[in-house]
């Protein structure tokens, strides 16, 4: 089973699959083609992160975490910053895709990435449809998309004019690239022909990227984080991702029975809010050690969400002044918000769930002209300013996101695997799912159609509610009161420029039932889910 954000991306995966590539293989090949088809969100200017879960029970963590550029001028970068501009060459991080995927492949892969590279070049030159979620990201983004004249021919066919959905979109000088790789190697774009292009033009343009930066270009193998939700294990990514808000989150709410949680209520709806504020907070008073005399353990994960859950009172929001400690409003920054999730299963029983950004939607809005992809703007989730805060600048630091490709498992078989993108939406909505799949006992596609209850919480905190039932305006109006006065509602019908940042959560399940995987592409970002055909049989 394959689901991504894009129909070509999906297609390219289950391709792989019917040809016997295993899971890996079948990612690889999902990952090159979304750089094509849904541009706004991946591509080889930006970061992968993936999570492997093998038939044997083994897991593993590629941490393709992007760093900074070795040389970086800080002061111009403030003083972008204080212009209001996070975009252009200056933002870019050094890309860490194909290393990362590389790393994947060759560790684990059955197939080579010549093979690999070929549905992502076919897509290239012979089109792909454009999606609806596209044409929002480029509405929204169209002042930076418009910026550089090279990239807005690459997204606009006149570099002005915004096409119906459905229009048939070529990319020629992506092909070209792409086929380059296939012929010179990954090495090409770190070592080779393509990181000469690359620096020349960030010279050329202001940005940082020296071929130097993409030589030192590494990628980790690292354990993921174990923890466990009811009787479900929770794999997913450590730091520099944002598996550890995921996992604070789910402890926290699984200090609440069951049954509160498996019926709708509006207690329910704070309860998830409430631990999607404190999963996400870094360290609060509360836990730490009342009693400086007396020498005190160090509390387990459980024991500090027991200390962060009792914080939360039924009916009233928990005060502002809580999350207070060790956080400044001025150490609070944006990390992107268009990023895009994969989850594949294959035949032998590996899963994957893999989740890759460029930071914005369009990434920093610029491309070397004949290279047609588009680079990051990730060094935006730095704080060049201030040194007391977390993330402040340093020469090859490593960026840090919320993203947090997920695996759950029972009785040591997975039962599903998830992702998001949404910046810090990223752990409440993977949550919403989780507490649908295990306290609600849903099917997948009834945990992910049902209405979110989510907190976004950076420069702007607030409270996000769906209204579709069974949540209704009342119990929207309800929550508000407690205190959240600072309310985003989705109401139905909806503009897409709002639906989107309400999802994008791309997910498969296991049904032990009858032994069959089952794929849903959210609907909230035009997902897209298929299974391979089955062999036939032969005599």
């Amino acid at each position: 089973m394959v689901v991504t954000g894009s129909r070509e991306a999906t297609h390219a995966a289950v391709r792989i699959l019917e040809q016997g590539g295993n899971a890996i293989d079948a990612t690889v090949a999902a990952a090159l083609a979304l750089g094509v088809s849904d541009m706004d969100a991946s591509g080889l200017g930006g970061m992968t992160y993936m999570l492997i879960r093998f038939a044997d029970g083994r897991a593993t963590a590629i941490d393709g975490t992007p760093r900074a550029p070795l040389v970086v001028d800080r002061a111009a970068l403030i003083a972008l910053e204080k212009a209001g501009s996070v975009t252009g060459y200056p933002f870019a991080a050094v890309p860490t895709q194909l290393a990362t995927l590389q790393t994947a492949l060759s560790r684990y892969g059955t197939m080579e990435m010549t093979e690999l590279l070929q549905p992502a070049i076919e897509i290239a030159e012979n089109g792909y449809r454009l999606s609806p979620i596209q044409i929002v990201w480029t509405k929204i983004y169209y002042k930076n998309v418009t910026a550089n004249d090279y990239f807005r021919h690459l997204v606009m066919r006149d570099g002005e004019t915004l096409d119906p959905p459905g229009t048939l979109y070529f990319r020629p000088d992506l092909a070209t690239t792409l086929r380059r790789l296939a012929t010179e190697g990954v090495d090409s774009f770190y070592m080779g022909s393509i990181a000469n292009d690359i620096e020349a033009d960030m010279m050329a343009s202001g940005g940082y990227i020296r071929k130097l930066d993409l030589a030192m270009t590494k990628v980790r193998e690292v354990e993921p984080i174990r923890s466990t939700y009811r009787n479900t294990e929770i794999l997913t990514f450590p730091h520099p991702g944002g598996g550890e808000a995921v996992v604070r989150t789910l402890d926290i709410l699984e200090t609440y029975p069951s049954s509160f949680l498996a019926e709708h209520s509006v207690g329910r709806m704070q309860a998830i809010i409430e631990a999607a504020r404190l999963g996400g907070a870094g360290s609060l008073g509360v836990d730490r050690a009342t009693e400086d005399s007396v020498e005190m353990p160090v509390p387990t994960r459980k024991e500090l969400a027991q200390r962060r859950a009792r914080l939360i009172t039924p009916g009233r929001a928990i005060p502002d002044e809580v999350f207070a400690f060790g956080r400044a409003p001025e150490c609070q920054r944006d990390a992107g918000d268009s990023t895009t999730q994969v989850s594949v299963a294959d035949r032998h029983g590996n899963v994957v769930s893999m989740t890759q950004t460029i930071g914005n939607s369009f990434g920093g809005g610029v491309a070397t002209p004949g290279l047609g992809f588009p680079y990051n703007n990730l060094l935006q989730n730095f704080n060049f300013e201030k040194p007391h805060c977390p993330g402040f600048f340093l020469p090859r630091n490593a960026v840090v996101t919320d993203m947090a490709p997920t695996i759950l498992v029972r009785n040591g078989v997975v039962v599903a695997a998830l992702g998001a993108p949404g910046s810090n939406r990223i752990p409440p909505l993977i949550a919403n799912v989780v507490t649908n799949l295990v306290d609600s006992r849903m099917s997948l596609r009834e945990a992910m159609v049902a209405p979110r209850t989510l907190y976004a919480d950076r420069q702007n905190p607030k409270a996000m509610v769906e209204i579709r039932d069974p949540i209704t305006a009342a119990d929207a109006d309800e929550i508000q009161a407690m205190g959240f006065d600072n309310m985003e509602r989705l109401a139905y019908p909806p503009t897409t420029r709002r639906i989107v940042v309400f999802g994008g959560i791309n997910a498969i399940a296991f049904d032990p039932q009858d032994q069959t995987w089952v794929g849903v592409g959210d609907a909230h970002r035009w997902g897209f889910a298929l299974g391979p055909q089955a062999p036939e049989e032969s005599d």
